[in-house]
């Protein structure tokens, strides 16, 4: 009777392996509603991806999404932009690995304000500032919607890969003086970076809004064929 009960399991096993053979790995993935390549464009123009609503959902949304508690800055740039950046050390989605930043949607008064209270200024990366915010400021952050992703993957993504998962973009541009190619899916509010020699770099913004992406590149960028 034992013996029958081990070869029993032995079978059941055997089974499950090859019923897990049989799916293919977009079958697996298809499980799955918030990988990066997951992006849903609501009624009402709104874009969803990694079950986030940009423009909607909070950050608090995305911390609870991530698991993790994020560094939170307000960011200077050279030419005195504010923005408020959300950063995600270590974010998994299945078995995908990445890191995040999430910027939070606040008005130039409200930045400017925050900028104001900061505890401590530093200078950052770039030639900019960083400033260490007020706690205040923190938890009026953490309701505020969010504006925009970048996505940072750990694993190398190429062109064939990006075509696969994302399908063709609408245009390519490459920065001047680069190797950097933007790949551009405005319908989708999606800018890819693709470089042989760095990380690749994915943008999410509500379509909308694309032309915040879109322009400087348009502008400065040579467009490819």
């Amino acid at each position: 009777m034992e013996g029958k009960t081990v070869l029993g399991v032995i079978a059941a096993s055997i089974l499950a392996i090859a019923a897990g053979l049989l799916l293919s790995p977009k079958m697996v993935m298809e499980k799955r509603t918030d990988l990066p390549w997951q992006i849903n464009i609501n009624n009402d123009g709104s874009s969803e991806v990694f079950g986030l609503t940009l423009g909607q959902s909070t950050l608090a949304d995305a911390i609870r999404k991530v698991g993790e508690s994020p560094e939170i800055t307000l960011f200077v740039s050279p030419e005195g932009k504010k923005a408020v950046e959300a950063y995600f050390e270590q974010v998994q989605l299945g078995s995908i690995r990445s890191k995040m930043v999430v910027t939070a949607a606040l008005g130039a008064q409200q930045l400017e304000r925050m900028f104001e209270r900061g505890l401590r200024i530093s200078k950052s990366s770039g030639g900019g500032r960083k400033v260490i915010l007020h706690p205040d400021d923190i938890a009026t952050i953490n309701q505020t919607a969010i504006g925009s992703i970048t996505y940072l993957p750990r694993a190398n993504l190429d062109a064939e890969t990006v075509t696969r998962l994302f399908g063709a973009p609408t245009r390519r541009i490459r920065e001047q003086g680069s190797n950097v190619v933007h790949w551009l899916y405005p319908e989708k509010g999606l800018d890819i970076a693709l470089s042989p020699d760095k990380k690749e770099v994915l943008q999410y913004v509500a379509p909308a809004q694309f032309e915040l992406l879109s322009a400087p590149l348009a502008s400065s960028g040579i467009p490819l064929e």
